[in-house]
């Protein structure tokens, strides 16, 4: 039997890094039943009862160095794993157990992640001595494709792909819309240096003003976007006659996508919600505080970003509009998508496991 240990940003209540790896795990899954898996993880008794992997904490060397000489592939990601915007000592912990698992002769897949920001130039360096060293290397996006090579890794040395999140697709599960008077607009906003909820306030209260609509907010980070949330519940509250509400997502990621089904639009600022709005084949604006949202956007021409530190209300209002008036051909061709992006991520897991000779 074949065993995998998965690394990541897991067991820390985040939805978009949990949806991340329930994809990654589906696709094994499907592609080889047996195949025994390990996750590290900050929570394993939850992340081994969610997912029916093993799992050990990720703080744990002794144990991880254990898990290592006893697996055939070390799949590192998927994610923003190597960047040094939110933590500047994440970047050490990941590249480091690359380095441990090829110190244990443990092939290596660098698995479908979204590369950079990195701003300072050591982190660079290390970036790219670390990933010439490795067997397999998969991006989710152009941008970060074009980043490593700007570090030295040749282009045909990496491998594009798409989140693994899409492998959740399910066009059954897909609710078809209908004509109605009211429009429930999904969203979902995170802390961020820049103020700029009471932009978004204003833009979605204006478009409340002319339309019908219901709002309904999604903290993706449990604990975290609690005070945005409510911060815009609260401008909303006091500027529309709108319901608005502020809904708990199921903390299993295949639940929490079934969960945005009844919205017509969706307004994200986090990578993942955007995601889980196009599973739910959901028109979106999104709202650009990195460049992983611009890598996802770009790939689908009749969707627009707006930048997180430029927000403007009136361009929020327009896009919204624009979104309305065109969302039932946009939903059409948001199945295509999500079809060849799923197709995309499947094949992407098989050549995974097939480098890994698997």
């Amino acid at each position: 039997m074949s065993k995998i240990l998965i690394s990541g940003y897991y067991g820390f209540d985040n939805l978009g890094d949990e949806a991340v790896l329930a994809g990654i795990i589906k696709l094994f899954k499907e592609i080889d039943s047996e195949i025994d898996i390990t996750v590290l993880s900050a929570n394993p008794e939850v992340t081994k009862n969610r997912y029916s992997v093993d799992s050990i904490d990720r703080t744990s060397l002794l144990n991880i160095i254990s898990e290592l000489a006893k697996a055939d592939l070390f799949v590192s990601g998927g994610g923003s794993l190597i960047q040094d915007v939110t933590g500047r000592l994440s970047i050490f912990y990941y590249l480091g157990l690359i380095w441990l698992a090829k110190l244990q002769g443990t092939k290596v897949s660098f698995y479908a992640q979204g590369v950079g920001p990195l701003n300072r130039k050591i982190n660079r360096i290390m970036t790219g001595i670390t990933l010439k060293s490795i067997d397999h290397i998969g991006v989710r996006d152009r941008a970060s494709a074009v980043f490593l090579s700007s570090i030295g890794l040749k282009e045909n040395n990496v491998e594009l792909t798409a989140d693994p999140v899409f492998a959740l697709y399910n066009e059954k599960d897909v609710v078809r819309r209908k004509l109605h008077s009211r429009i429930t607009i999904g969203i979902s906003v995170r802390p961020w240096q820049a103020d700029y909820i009471e932009e978004l306030g204003a833009g979605l209260s204006k478009f409340a003003q002319k339309y019908s609509c219901d709002f309904k907010i999604y903290p993706f980070h449990r604990g975290v976007d609690k005070s945005p949330s409510e911060k815009l519940k609260t401008i909303l509250d006091s500027t529309t006659v709108s319901d608005v509400i502020i809904e708990e997502l199921a903390e299993d990621p295949s639940k929490a996508v079934k969960q945005l089904k009844d919205t017509d639009l969706f307004l994200g600022v986090r990578l993942h919600s955007l995601i889980f709005a196009l599973l739910n084949q959901i028109p979106f604006l999104a709202v650009s505080y990195d460049p992983k949202i611009d890598g996802l956007v770009s790939d689908i021409e009749f969707l627009n970003t707006l930048d997180i530190e430029s927000l403007h209300r009136g361009d929020i209002y327009a896009e919204l509009e624009y979104l309305l008036e065109n969302r039932y051909d946009f939903r059409k061709r948001l199945k295509n998508i999500c079809l060849d992006k799923k197709d995309e991520v499947r094949k992407f897991a098989e050549s995974v496991l097939k480098e890994a000779r698997l």
